[in-house]
């Protein structure tokens, strides 16, 4: 019983990383499909990149990793309802870059609203009971 526990143990060491190097390369695939994507079509890049594949996959390892139903759905409803602050980043940086901004500026602007935009909704939706922000 032991050896066999100690095997399990070892396992575990060897599989967690491999998990983590899993997600991470995925991850970056996805981002490098996107960004090649867009040297041939931008609409087919932008589809892409607006499919919420990182949070479904996020919700398909947590539910690998034993995470509850009911855990997967209140990340759900919080992915969903900040959906609205990050839209600020995107609809300032597309106005600020029409009217002749530089890229960097444009971005930095539209980063920095949007950072706080998230932390006025977060405190709103905290307010209104919409979504609890502790860890579980």
């Amino acid at each position: 019983m032991g050896e066999d526990y100690l095997n399990l143990v070892a396992m575990g060491l060897i599989m967690a990383p491999i998990a983590y190097l899993a997600k991470i390369t995925l991850t970056v695939a996805i981002i490098v499909l996107i960004t090649e994507t867009s040297n041939r079509s931008l609409f087919l890049a932008s589809l892409l990149a607006s499919i919420p594949i990182v949070s479904i996959l996020a919700i398909v390892w947590m539910h690998n990793e034993g995470k509850s139903s009911q855990d997967i759905a209140i990340f759900a409803d919080g992915v969903l309802l900040l959906i609205i602050p990050s839209l600020l980043c995107f609809a300032l940086i597309s106005y600020l870059l029409r009217k002749g901004w530089d890229f960097y500026p444009s971005l930095g602007i539209g980063i920095l609203a949007t950072v706080i935009a998230y932390l006025i909704f977060i405190r709103v939706i905290e307010r209104m009971g919409w979504i609890a922000t502790q860890t579980s």
